[in-house]
């Protein structure tokens, strides 16, 4: 899936961990050099998993973005808080809530 970042555009893959040996460990990852994002696919449950899988991957794909869109703005490499993996899930996982209070808002 291609998906328009600050007028860049990047790739968003889902992909099983043995096919991406960059994946592994990781639920995703974003290599700006290639623009590419990158999610485990989380085609397979095993114990201890998060048990919606396709409401933690969603919250990956956002994560993975906003470094994609933190890094095409330029604050990657000059900023400490862009780089904040706890600033990044905490704007991954508000970013609905967000998103609904400004619809509900009429101000997007």
């Amino acid at each position: 899936m291609k998906i328009n970042v600050l007028g860049t555009e990047y790739e968003l893959k889902e992909i099983e961990p043995d096919n991406d040996p960059t994946l592994a460990g990781k639920d995703g990852y974003c290599d700006s050099s290639i623009k590419l994002c990158v999610v485990d696919a989380m085609n397979h449950y095993e114990a201890g998993m998060k048990e919606n899988l396709a409401d933690y991957k969603n919250s990956v794909k956002r994560h993975e973005l906003i470094h994609a869109f933190l890094y095409e703005s330029g604050l990657d490499s000059c900023s400490s808080w862009a780089q904040n993996e706890e600033m990044i899930d905490w704007i991954a996982i508000q970013a609905p809530k967000i998103f609904k209070a400004f619809k509900e808002a009429d101000c997007l």
